[in-house]
């Protein structure tokens, strides 16, 4: 029989209305709220509150919106406390009400640019310690990549006459002061964003720079730098974060051609650290008969000494690389026999390239076999780069929410410690059941040996009854 039509007649009361009931015991937000404390902060941010005044939002509930904005990838934080008092589940997780006030978008961006990014960093290190506690971290195999984050900033702002400036500009970190004075002119409305190359195109964006443990896929270090800042650069430093974050010490480094230069294998050697990094091979153009290696280095006048006897001075040095260039005179090469054997350019004379690094190319090369090496690639890709795609797909990771350099350290610590929420809630539950069934399993055996063992003293000692009582007949 069909039934009648609904219609709705809006009750004055309603009693026996209970959120928790309505929030089933599946529900993702109910493991995440048993799982995770967000009272934390609290403490953490005490001093930041004077006590005269209004009487703010609970600390803890401008987290947990924080967390909602992230894990359910809401476009701003406006859309977010519209859609706040339409969610029982959200309300739940609040801790709100279905009758209560709840607050204003304001409240979450002045409680960020209050708090700083240190308190989210700290929420990260709660979430990484109980990944850690639960057997997800193994710390020995990592893999380091970077991703771009577009800025919420237009790079056609960026003036036609400053835009070559800025794109020179290839450490924010070193502090000179005339980058300090040129920062501000990037571009008015993110001056910390910076112009970055990608497959070919120019962007104003961010980076993050990622440490994934090869384990489960766990994020255990997020660094936040403009897109000018290049990849090579930064591997000293995400090593070493994984480590104090970790307390473990690494065996192997899977990363590609970007970290693949001579100071990071130095680096890399020097600390005990096996490299999976692959390095760029580049072809010289030369003369097949006067390789480099037919031209002797004088380390007292710091030149070259080519087969003709000519000395090759130093025209150019790549710090970063610690490379030099030496080169002959055109005019000084053309007076030689070996021209057109030993000169390919065609508007300069001979160089040659000094690396007193090269060795440790050969050693980085050397370090594991083919097998193990396509072993580390393959999960590198599913690893590290299927964590910027979740990131991306999921939770808005290749867009910035915000300006400045600050605010896109917050949404990328927020975006890591949510991917590591879901890891953990993945992982953790089955590895404590094969804790316990393993645990289980082991007092089964020892119950069965003291048993047995039980069984063989008391067979030993009928064993030691009868043979008295046959003695004791004879």
């Amino acid at each position: 029989m069909m039934g009648k039509p609904n219609q709705l007649e809006p009750k004055l009361f309603y009693h026996g209305v209970s959120l928790e009931r309505r929030v089933h015991m599946e529900h993702p937000l109910r493991k995440i709220k048993q799982l995770l404390d967000f009272d934390f902060i609290r403490s953490q941010v005490a001093d930041t509150y004077g006590n005269n005044g209004n009487q703010s939002v609970d600390p803890a509930v401008i987290l947990k919106l924080m967390f909602l904005l992230f894990y359910e990838n809401v476009k701003s934080e406006r859309a977010l406390t519209r859609q706040l008092p339409l969610r029982l589940d959200w309300l739940w997780f609040c801790d709100y009400d279905l009758d209560e006030d709840t607050p204003d978008h304001s409240v979450l961006s002045k409680a960020r640019k209050r708090w700083g990014s240190e308190i989210f960093e700290q929420f990260f290190m709660n979430i990484l310690e109980q990944c850690i506690a639960a057997g997800l971290v193994d710390g020995e195999i990592i893999h380091i990549d970077s991703s771009t984050i577009d800025a919420n900033a237009d790079i056609n702002k960026v003036r036609p006459q400053l835009r070559k400036i800025t794109e020179e500009l290839t450490d924010k970190f070193d502090g000179d002061g005339e980058e300090e004075k040129l920062e501000k002119r990037v571009n008015p409305a993110d001056p910390d964003a910076r112009i970055g190359y990608k497959q070919g195109k120019s962007k104003l964006a961010y980076k993050d720079h990622r440490v994934v443990d090869d384990k489960h896929g766990i994020v255990t270090s997020t660094i936040t730098t403009p897109a000018n800042v290049t990849d090579d650069k930064m591997l000293p430093e995400a090593i070493k974060s994984h480590q104090f974050k970790t307390n473990t010490k690494i065996k192997n480094v899977v990363g590609d051609r970007g970290y693949g230069t001579s100071a990071n294998y130095k680096y890399l050697h020097q600390n005990h650290i096996t490299p999976c990094i692959p390095h760029q091979r580049h072809k010289l153009s030369q003369a097949a008969d006067f390789t480099s290696d037919k031209f002797v280095y004088d380390s007292v006048g710091d030149c070259y000494i080519c087969p003709a006897g000519e000395k090759l001075t130093r025209f150019s040095t790549n710090k970063a690389e610690g490379t030099s260039q030496y080169r002959l005179k055109r005019e000084t090469c053309q007076r030689c026999d070996y021209f057109k054997k030993c000169v390919v350019s065609k508007k300069t004379g001979r160089s040659v390239q000094r690396n007193p690094n090269s060795m440790y190319y050969q050693w980085a090369d050397g370090c594991l076999t083919k097998h193990q090496r396509y072993r580390l690639t393959s999960r590198r890709k599913y690893k590290a780069e299927g964590s910027f795609a979740d990131g991306a797909n999921n939770y808005g990771f290749k867009r910035a929410r915000w300006r400045g350099l600050d605010k896109m350290k917050i949404q990328n610590l927020m975006i890591a410690a949510i991917q590591n929420i879901g890891k953990l809630l993945r992982y953790g539950d089955s590895i404590d059941r094969l804790t316990a069934k393993a645990i289980s399993i082991n007092a089964i055996f020892k119950f069965i040996d003291r048993l047995l063992r039980r069984l063989l003293s008391v067979y030993t000692g009928y064993e030691r009854i009868l043979s008295y009582q046959r003695a004791k007949s004879v």
